[in-house]
C-alpha cells in the first residue's frame, strides 16, 4: 500500500530573506512516516524545507509555499497510484499579497533584504485549502485522505464544528488535538460517526493510523 504524507509548515515570503510562518517542526509527520515505513508501506514523505526529516529511508519532496505545496501534492497524486493520503501539514491559511514600504505598495515578495529602517506594513490575503482539492487530484478514485485540525484552548462545541468543516472537505478521519491539551491527549479520532478515545501520546495515534490504513 502506498501512502503519501505531508509534514511541516509552509513559509510564504515577505522579502528575500523574510518569511511569514508557523510553528509547526515537522516531527508528527516525520514520526508518521517512520511508523507506516516499519509498519511495510511504501512512505512519501513531502515535507517542508526546514521541517524535521524522517529516520528511516523514505522517498522525500520538499515544498516551502502553500502554492508549492498545492502542485506537488497534484504531481504526485495525478502522476502515481496513492492508496492513502495523511495531511499532517500545517498550511498557512494566509499568503503575502503585498508589501506597504514607506507608504508605496509593491507586490510581494520583494527582491532582497528590505531596510529596517522602512516603515513597512503588510498584506496577507486567505491562502488556497489544499485538503479540499487532495481527492480530485488523485489518479485512484478510491483515495483514503486523513486531515488533521488543531485548536487553542477551543471548548467541546468548538472542536466538533471545527472537525466537521474537514470532514466535510472530503477527510475521511480527522487527527484533532488541542494546543492546551496535548502534554495528557497527544490527539482524538473523529470520523462520521464522532469522536473516538483520546490517544495519549504520538505512538499511539501512529499504531491508530496504520490499523486504520490496514482496513482498508
Amino acid at each position: 500500500m502506498r501512502v503519501l504524507i505531508t509534514s511541516g509548515g509552509t513559509r510564504e515570503p515577505i522579502d528575500g530573506v523574510r518569511v511569514i510562518a508557523n510553528s509547526s517542526t515537522g516531527a508528527t509527520g516525520a514520526a508518521l512516516a517512520d511508523a507506516f515505513c516499519k509498519a511495510g508501506f511504501t512512505v512519501t514523505l513531502l515535507r517542508a524545507q526546514h521541517s524535521t526529516g524522517p529516520n528511516l529511508t523514505v522517498t522525500e519532496q520538499f515544498f516551502v509555499t502553500v502554492a508549492d505545496l498545492d502542485s506537488a501534492c497534484f504531481e504526485l497524486l495525478s502522476t502515481q497510484h496513492f492508496d492513502l493520503v495523511v495531511h499532517a501539514a500545517a498550511v498557512s491559511d494566509f499568503v503575502v499579497e503585498s508589501v506597504m514600504r514607506d507608504g508605496v505598495r509593491h507586490a510581494a515578495p520583494l527582491t532582497g533584504k528590505l531596510s529596517s529602517a522602512s516603515k513597512l506594513s503588510v498584506e496577507l490575503v486567505p491562502g488556497k485549502k489544499i485538503l479540499p482539492e487532495l481527492k480530485g487530484y488523485s489518479r485512484n478514485p478510491n483515495l483514503r485522505l486523513i486531515g488533521f485540525k488543531l485548536t487553542d484552548g477551543a471548548s467541546p462545541e468548538e472542536i466538533r464544528h471545527a472537525v466537521e468543516k474537514v470532514l466535510a472537505s472530503g477527510a475521511d478521519l480527522v487527527v484533532q488535538n488541542d494546543q492546551q491539551t496535548m502534554k495528557t491527549i497527544r490527539a482524538v479520532l473523529w470520523d462520521a460517526q464522532g469522536p473516538g478515545e483520546p490517544l495519549p501520546d504520538l505512538i499511539t495515534l501512529s499504531t491508530h493510523l496504520i490499523g486504520y490504513a490496514k482496513a482498508l
